[in-house]
C-alpha cells in the first residue's frame, strides 16, 4: 500500500488546490447520516440548483439503472435508487463544477465523459456476470465515477501532464502511477484519495481510489472482498471501454489481466465472450 506519512499528506494538500466540499453535498451527507434519510430533504437540497437537478435526473433515467418508468423529480429518484446513489451522482457533478478545467493540460469534458462511460460499463458488466448480490451497483457505479478523480487536479497543476498520460499509454508494461512519480513525486491516485476523503466519500471508496494501481492488490491481506471485486471489475470494464472506443487494449490491462482473470475464475475465452457482450450492450444502450 502507498505509504502516506503526515508530512507527505501535508505537502500534497499544500501543493494542490483541493476544492472545498460544496454546501449542497455537506447538507446531503448530513441528511444521509440520519437513521431514516428523507427523500424530501434530498429533493429540497438538490432542487435549489437547476443544472444539478437536470444532470441527476438525466443520469438516473439512463438505461443503466433499468427503471421501468421515467423519473421526473429528485424525490422519486431517491426513493427508487436510494440516497447513496443520488449522493454519489451529486458528488460527481459537483466535482465537474469545482474542476472547471480553464487552466488544464487536458480536456476535462473528455475526462468526465470517460468517467461516466466507465461507470456505465461497470454497471453493465456487473449485470452480465450476475454479481449484483455480491457487489452493489451503487458501489460499482461510484468507483467507475471516482476512480481517477485525481487526474483533473494533476492536469491543472502540471502543464506537461498530457504528455505524461501519453507516455503511460505508450508503456503498458509500466505502472501508470510509477510514471507519474518519476515526473512529479506524486500521482493521481494519492491526489484522488485526498479529494475523495476531503469530500467525505465512503472510506472504502477512498481507499480503493488510493490503491487502484497496486499490481498486487488482489493478494493484499488488508483489502476486503468487495474492494477486490471492484478492482478486478474496473480493469475489465476499462479495457472493454477502450476496445469499444479505440479498438485497442487499455494500457492497464497488460499488467492486470492474469491476476484479474484468476481472481474472478475466468478463462481467456470467458473474458473474450464477456467483453464482446458488454461492448454490444453498451453500444445498444449508449451508442
Amino acid at each position: 500500500m502507498f505509504d502516506i506519512t503526515e508530512a507527505t499528506a501535508q505537502n500534497i494538500i499544500n501543493g494542490f488546490q483541493i476544492p472545498a466540499k460544496p454546501q449542497a453535498l455537506a447538507d446531503l451527507q448530513l441528511e444521509q447520516a440520519q437513521p431514516d434519510p428523507s427523500p424530501n430533504a434530498f429533493a429540497e437540497v438538490i432542487s435549489k440548483d437547476v443544472a444539478l437537478s437536470a444532470n441527476v435526473l438525466k443520469t438516473v433515467n439512463s438505461p443503466v439503472f433499468g427503471l421501468n418508468r421515467t423519473i421526473t423529480d429528485i424525490k422519486q429518484a431517491a426513493m427508487l435508487l436510494g440516497c447513496d446513489n443520488i449522493s454519489n451522482l451529486v458528488s460527481f457533478f459537483q466535482l465537474q463544477t469545482a474542476f472547471d478545467g480553464k487552466n488544464s493540460s487536458i480536456s476535462h469534458e473528455k475526462y468526465w465523459d470517460t468517467a461516466m462511460e466507465t461507470a456505465n460499463m461497470m454497471s453493465i458488466l456487473l449485470a452480465q456476470m450476475n454479481l449484483q448480490s455480491e457487489c452493489p451497483i451503487e458501489d460499482a457505479y461510484a468507483f467507475g465515477l471516482f476512480r481517477d478523480c485525481g487526474i483533473p487536479l494533476m492536469a491543472m497543476k502540471y502543464a506537461d501532464y498530457k504528455e505524461t498520460l501519453m507516455e503511460a499509454n505508450n508503456h503498458p508494461e509500466a505502472i501508470f502511477t510509477d510514471i507519474e512519480e518519476e515526473h512529479y513525486q506524486t500521482n493521481h491516485a494519492i491526489v484522488g484519495f485526498f479529494v475523495a476523503n476531503s469530500w467525505n466519500l465512503p472510506k472504502s471508496l477512498c481507499e480503493l481510489i488510493l490503491r487502484h494501481h497496486e499490481s498486487d492488490f488482489l493478494d493484499a491481506s488488508d483489502a476486503n472482498d468487495l474492494q477486490k471485486k471492484l478492482y478486478a471489475l474496473v480493469k475489465i470494464a476499462g479495457n472493454a471501454l477502450n476496445q469499444y472506443k479505440f479498438m485497442t487494449d487499455d494500457s492497464e490491462w497488460l499488467l492486470a489481466k492474469e491476476s484479474v482473470l484468476d481472481f474472478l475464475g475466468l478463462t481467456e475465452f470467458d473474458h473474450h465472450d464477456i467483453e464482446e457482450d458488454i461492448k454490444e450492450n453498451f453500444r445498444t444502450q449508449f451508442g
